[in-house]
């Protein structure tokens, strides 16, 4: 029988469905293995502070917990998410030296975190993806820069959110990495589309290519099974099935499949090896 991962995913049990519900769904379609990824504070109705900050991490375990007990593997990912930046200085007006600094305070607890063997991994930061005043890139990335810095010694793998640059995307964080001695295999590029899929896979570093139907078919077409799949799921009401569901991203493989596109034995490495691989986990 074959079983699946979501390699990166959110649930909100404030304003969403929450993990005790999305884990039952996720479950019942084969699934076996999620990486649940923090949300920022405001999105739990939650002050942006350090207390406000501290308070969602918690959730996010507890939410990694109840995952636990419906029988799923999971890896428990916190972080800060180079869009809050921008958002602290132009939402809840704050100077962006305050804003960078507010944010060095919750990444240091992170880091503490993840070297108490607390969670399994520091995601989401890296940089903006969208059209943004240059100076809250060079922010995000000394955000970036100090993580990846601190986990080098620790089994941290890190969730990195980044521009679809092709090889410049690649090559900038190669050369982040290699200035401060991280290895390449603890880094992730999450949500990586086709045309930066190219140069990472092309290079032997791990991925996770979003669930949807269209990325799947251009993929799995034309890549070796090197990578792993997500739903980045959101879990907001106001925004139903954002990016896929989880269980959507299962009913989507096996579409696939049912036509011929891959085989059984394709979709094992996608959604067993390549996690055990990344995460040293037992396989199911």
């Amino acid at each position: 029988m074959l079983v699946y991962a979501d390699a990166h995913t959110h649930t909100n049990p404030v304003r969403g469905m929450g993990m005790k519900i999305v884990a039952e769904k996720f479950r019942a379609k084969n699934g076996w293995f999620m990486a649940i990824v923090g949300l920022a504070p405001w999105s739990y109705g939650l002050t942006p502070n350090v207390e406000g900050y501290t308070k969602s991490f918690e959730l996010v375990l507890r939410e990694c917990d109840i995952a636990r007990q419906k029988g799923l593997k999971v890896a428990c990912i916190l972080g800060v998410h180079p869009a809050d930046i921008d958002k602290l200085v132009y939402k809840y007006g704050l100077k962006l030296e305050d804003a960078l600094n507010l944010v060095y305070k919750v990444i240091d607890i992170v880091i503490d975190m993840c070297k108490q063997g607390r969670i399994d991994g520091i995601g989401e930061i890296g940089r903006p993806h969208y059209r943004i005043d240059p100076v809250f890139v060079a922010a995000a990335e000394l955000v970036m820069l100090r993580v990846m810095e601190a986990v080098k010694d620790y089994e941290c793998v890190l969730h990195l959110h980044l521009e679809q640059g092709g090889v410049i995307t690649v090559e900038s964080i190669e050369k982040l990495a290699k200035l401060v001695r991280l290895r390449m295999d603890k880094v992730i590029f999450h949500h990586s589309r086709p045309g930066l899929l190219d140069y990472v896979l092309t290079r032997g570093y791990n991925a996770t290519i979003p669930g949807i139907e269209a990325v799947l078919r251009i993929v799995f077409s034309k890549h070796k099974p090197a990578y792993m799949v997500e739903s980045d799921h959101i879990d907001d009401p106001h925004r139903p099935g954002v990016v896929v569901y989880p269980w959507q991203l299962i009913e989507n493989q096996i579409k696939l499949l049912k036509e011929g596109l891959i085989d059984e034995e394709y979709l094992y490495k996608v959604n067993v090896d390549n996690v055990v691989r990344t995460y040293g986990i037992e396989p199911p």
